[in-house]
C-alpha cells in the first residue's frame, strides 16, 4: 500500500468507527478498474471526506458517493455538494452511513431519494469466540452446522472467484437477479487488502456446493457475495461455508459481521431477499437501517441525459438476462 493510501485509512479511521469498506482507499481502486474515475476530496474546513465514484455521459458528468461522505453530518454534506458544484457535476448521488432519520437532513439540503445502489438494510452479528457464538444460532441452523460438519463436508479458504462466479451464476437463475462476473470478483479479492472465498466442497465428489466471499476492514467481516449450487443440499454444504466465514473472523479478532443485506422491515411476501434474509436471521444479530441513496440534481439538462442512458443499459441488460 502507497503511504497516500495509508494516509487516507489512517484519516477516514479517524472519522469513523468502523469507517466504512466502500471509503477505502482500496475499494476506489477496485471501481477504478471497473470503470469509474475516482475522485478524493477531503475538506480542510469540516474534516469531511469521500472517495467519489464519477462517470461520464456525453458531456454530462455524475458523481456517486458509497457510503459517505465521512463522517456523516451536515457539514460534510455541504462540502461534498460545494465540491461536486465546483466539478460541475450533473448529479450527485450520496448513501451516508447514517440512521434512517438522517433524511430529515437530507430532505432539507434538497436532496431526493432514489432506488439504493448498496444494501440500505442489513444484519450485523458481534462476534464471540466459535465456541459460545455457535450456541446462539437458531436450532436449525446449529443442526445444519453440525450435520455438514459430521459428513465431511470441507471449507477451503481462498481466492476462487471462478468458482464463486458459477456459484452466484446458479443464484441467479434462480432468484431473476443480477450478480457480478468473475472479473469483478476477482478484482475484489486481489485489490482489497484482506478478500477472501470461503468455499465449502461435497467430501467425496469434490464438487463445489456453495461460497462466500468476505472482506475484511476495521474489525468488520463483510459478507459481500455468495452463491450456492442447490445441488447435495443434504450436505449442508452452505451453512458450513457461511459458518467458516464467520468463525473465521471471529478467530481473527474482527468484532462483528456485517451480512451486508436482508429485506426491509415488514417486506410483502415474494420480496426478492426473502429467503436469504430468513437464512441470514438464524445466524442472530441485530437488524440496521441506513439512511439509503439521495440525489441531488445540479444540471436538469445534464440529468436528463444522465437518466435516458441508465434506462437504455437497464433495458440492455434486460434482454441479455432473458437470452437462453
Amino acid at each position: 500500500m502507497s503511504r497516500e493510501a495509508e494516509r487516507w485509512d489512517h484519516d477516514l479511521d479517524e472519522r469513523a468507527t468502523p469507517a466504512p469498506l466502500l471509503q477505502t482507499w482500496a475499494w476506489g481502486e477496485v471501481q477504478a478498474r471497473a470503470g469509474w474515475t475516482v475522485e478524493r476530496m477531503q475538506s480542510s474546513t469540516t474534516g469531511a471526506m469521500a472517495s467519489v465514484l464519477v462517470r461520464k455521459v456525453g458531456p454530462a458528468r455524475e458523481a456517486y458517493v458509497p457510503r459517505g461522505p465521512v463522517p456523516a453530518t451536515p457539514e460534510a454534506i455541504d462540502s461534498v455538494v460545494d465540491w461536486a458544484r465546483k466539478s460541475k457535476m450533473a448529479r450527485l448521488v450520496i448513501e451516508p452511513e447514517a440512521p434512517e432519520d438522517f433524511g430529515e437532513v437530507l430532505t432539507e439540503k434538497h436532496f431526493k431519494r432514489v432506488a439504493p445502489t448498496q444494501p440500505q438494510h442489513t444484519r450485523i452479528l458481534k462476534l464471540l469466540p466459535p465456541d459460545q457464538l455457535l450456541p446462539t444460532f437458531r436450532h436449525g441452523r446449529r443442526y445444519n452446522i453440525r450435520t455438514g460438519i459430521k459428513r465431511g463436508v470441507v471449507v477451503e479458504v481462498g481466492r476462487h472467484g471462478d468458482v464463486l462466479a458459477k456459484q452466484s451464476a446458479a443464484v441467479e437463475r434462480r432468484a431473476s437477479i443480477r450478480l457480478p462476473d468473475r472479473g469483478y470478483y476477482n478484482l475484489l479479492l486481489y485489490l482489497l487488502p484482506w478478500c477472501h472465498t470461503y468455499t465449502a466442497y461435497a467430501p467425496e465428489t469434490r464438487q463445489p456446493l456453495a461460497s462466500v466471499l468476505v472482506a475484511r476492514h476495521g474489525g468488520r467481516a463483510y459478507s459481500l457475495f455468495a452463491g450456492r449450487s442447490g445441488r447435495q443440499s443434504e450436505l449442508m454444504g452452505n451453512d458450513l461455508a457461511w459458518w467458516s466465514a464467520i468463525s473465521s473472523a471471529a478467530e481473527a479478532g474482527c468484532i462483528d459481521f456485517d451480512f451486508w443485506g436482508i429485506p426491509p422491515p415488514h417486506a410483502r411476501p415474494g420480496h426478492p431477499l426473502e429467503g436469504i434474509g430468513l437464512f441470514k436471521s438464524e445466524f442472530g444479530g441485530e437488524e440496521v437501517a441506513y439512511v439509503g441513496s439521495w440525489e441531488l440534481v445540479l444540471s436538469a439538462a445534464g440529468a436528463k441525459l444522465i437518466a435516458a442512458e441508465r434506462k437504455t443499459r437497464a433495458y440492455i441488460r434486460g434482454l441479455k438476462r432473458n437470452i437462453p
